[in-house]
């Protein structure tokens, strides 16, 4: 948790709380917990998504402070320029506290759509920040980049195919106010990412050389050589190995050189994003984790450029950096309820009345009472045969169903013992470690992995997740997250170290919280209602010393889902009434309309809270 909370979260020593610090000052702590209980005795129900705007102010002080300082003892003579992609996180409250923390730094957006860019002009923009408008174009789009640069006057066009110079073109000899131009490059070199496959000379994005200089002449021809300020490439999101990215940024950093040289008075070197999260605080090259520090990251991108252009006698350019993820990640997280749903290797029902048993059945019973550190792996493998050999009788109608209830409840007994008496191993195997998975008791958490957590899903992205409090003392399960969605995919059976999480032992009906951390990027962009679960409350949290002030965005409610799938309220209401009998009473109507204005996930509020 040091690593991966980057000095934002902790846990109290004492009390055993998650503690938040969005200033990475101790001094200005807040206890997790104690803000969700304040948010439920205000009437709202979890999930919630907790987000601390100053983290966002604190991360891009610490981007810009390694900026400063790489190009201090590199003594790099011109700036860095900060730009947001807009599609890591688009919620107004979000853009909003980016800008205003921000202004001191110039800092910008990247648009990628025609809805990103009426976002970012109806945004107040730093007079001297970059907008820059990446993303396919067609004539429509370069007519907003127009319109956006009689308003702006650093508005970057960056152009990303052949394609788009004839419409760009067509467009530009309209206006007398023109943007900027920029061109995104193909390298030949790949970062090592979990995107690498869609990188390199195979990326969707991007000019190659020849395709370059095909660009840069008839740029030449249109005269509008003057207006290219930009070179643009974007070596992959979180990127996980620091010395991929630097074979990246010499041939970039080279082009950029050449094309100066060509007589084109580029500016800007847009190194994109990449800029990684470590969101297992391991330190390594996978793909969840990064094995480097941002400042390591940054020296490097201002170290290789200075070297590049001082070689090849070129003006060193601004930098451009589209650092989204590490900006947007750590500001929020998702906290919701969770009770235990199913636990495999705890014996808490009664067993059922056998009066007669099959022989499988009494072999179930001698492993299970002679089992023991000796004979523990051989009897489980025993337990295995004999429970198939039950399961085959009954399938072929020989045994009663309550025999088949007490020779599961055995094996199931025979499967836990083995497993804790394999604890003293001094190498647990293979066998067991699998095990261990299935034994794992199911926690029924109130939210919907697809919502809230998308990349879990989709592309097995490890997210921190965590018990918001757990007092010292307290007994353990191994537990394994499943979702309320009724699709078998909303679960999580992998966390950062280990197959399953630790969580606190659970009576039945009683609940406690979990935090899943770093969803501030792409998680609300990429979220979906499946099972129609609509976005989650979004509380925002302000700290100041030991005190905190919140504000809540209410989530979707049923009606808001209902009537983005096209459904009207009003024909809803009219269509439960036809199917009512005459004499029905109007309450029942009343009770429907009700529903339409729920909140979408559980309610478990009425259970014993740990």
């Amino acid at each position: 948790m040091p690593a991966w909370g980057a000095g934002y979260f902790g846990i109290d020593s004492i009390s055993g709380k998650v503690m938040c610090c969005p200033t990475a000052a101790k001094q200005s702590s807040v206890c997790l917990q104690d803000i969700v209980q304040n948010i439920i005795a205000d009437g709202y129900r979890p999930p919630f998504m907790l987000c601390f705007p100053q983290i966002i102010a604190s991360q891009l002080q610490r981007l810009e402070e390694a900026f400063s300082a790489a190009q201090h003892e590199f003594s790099y003579p011109r700036r860095h320029y900060g730009v947001f992609p807009l599609k890591v996180n688009q919620h107004k409250n979000f853009v909003q506290a980016l800008l205003k923390y921000g202004q001191r730094y110039d800092y910008g957006l990247e648009v990628g759509s025609k809805a990103e860019l009426v976002i970012a002009l109806g945004s107040p923009l730093p007079p001297a920040a970059l907008l820059v408008c990446n993303g396919f174009k067609d004539e429509e789009f370069i007519e907003l980049i127009c319109l956006a640069a009689t308003k702006h006057s650093n508005v970057l066009a960056v152009i990303e195919s052949l394609a788009e110079l004839s419409p760009l073109c067509s467009v530009l000899r309209q206006h007398q106010r023109l943007p900027q131009l920029g061109f995104r490059i193909r390298l030949s070199h790949y970062c090592a990412s979990r995107w690498d496959d869609h990188a390199g000379l195979t990326a969707k994005f991007g000019l190659t050389a020849f395709e370059l200089l095909e660009l840069l002449q008839t740029l030449q021809k249109y005269d509008l050589t003057a207006q290219v300020k930009m070179l643009h490439f974007h070596a992959g999101s979180q990127i996980t190995e620091i010395s991929t990215f630097k074979r990246s940024l010499k041939e970039a950093a080279r082009i950029y050189a050449k094309v100066v040289k060509m007589g084109f008075p580029l500016q800007y070197l847009n190194i994109g994003g990449g800029l990684g999260v470590d969101y297992e605080g391991s330190k390594t090259s996978s793909p969840f984790n990064t094995n480097y520090e941002p400042q390591e990251f940054i020296n490097d991108a201002v170290y290789v450029i200075a070297s590049i252009c001082k070689e090849e006698g070129a003006p060193a350019p601004f930098i451009v950096s589209e650092s989204g993820r590490v900006i947007a990640a750590y500001h929020s997280l998702v906290v919701t309820d969770a009770r235990k749903a199913h636990a495999l290797g705890h014996a808490e029902m009664p067993t059922p009345t056998v009066t007669q048993s099959s022989k499988p059945l009494r072999e179930l019973n001698f492993l299970n009472t002679n089992l023991n550190a000796t004979t523990c792996s051989e009897y489980y493998h025993d337990a295995i045969e004999h429970y198939r050999d039950l399961l085959k009788l009954f399938n072929l109608g020989f045994i009663s169903l309550a025999e088949r209830a007490t020779g599961e409840k055995i094996y199931r007994q025979i499967c836990t013992q083995a497993y804790e008496l394999m604890q003293d191993e001094p190498q647990l195997t293979a066998e067991f470690k699998q095990l261990q998975h299935k034994l794992a008791s199911k926690y029924l958490a109130n939210f919907s992995v697809f919502q809230s957590l998308p990349d879990a899903w989709a592309i097995g992205q490890r997210f921190p997740v965590l018990p918001l409090s757990r007092p010292p003392q307290a007994t353990t399960d191994k537990a394994h997250i499943v979702d309320i969605t009724c699709d078998s995919d909303g679960c999580l059976s992998q966390f950062t170290d280990s197959d399953c999480l630790e969580l606190q032992t659970l009576e039945k009906n009683s609940t406690c919280y979990l935090g899943f951390f770093l969803t501030g990027a792409y998680q609300a962009s990429l979220g979906n209602n499946h099972n129609l679960f609509g976005t989650a409350h979004r509380v925002e949290v302000t700290v100041n010393d030991d005190n905190y002030s919140i504000a809540v965005v209410a989530g979707n409610m049923v009606n808001d889902l209902l009537r983005h799938h096209g459904y009207e309220r009003e024909q809803l209401v009219a269509e439960f009434s036809k199917q009512l009998t005459a004499d029905a009473p109007q309450a029942l109507v009343a009770s429907y309309q009700k529903f339409l204005t729920a909140y979408p996930y559980l309610n478990l509020s009425s259970t014993d809270e740990c």
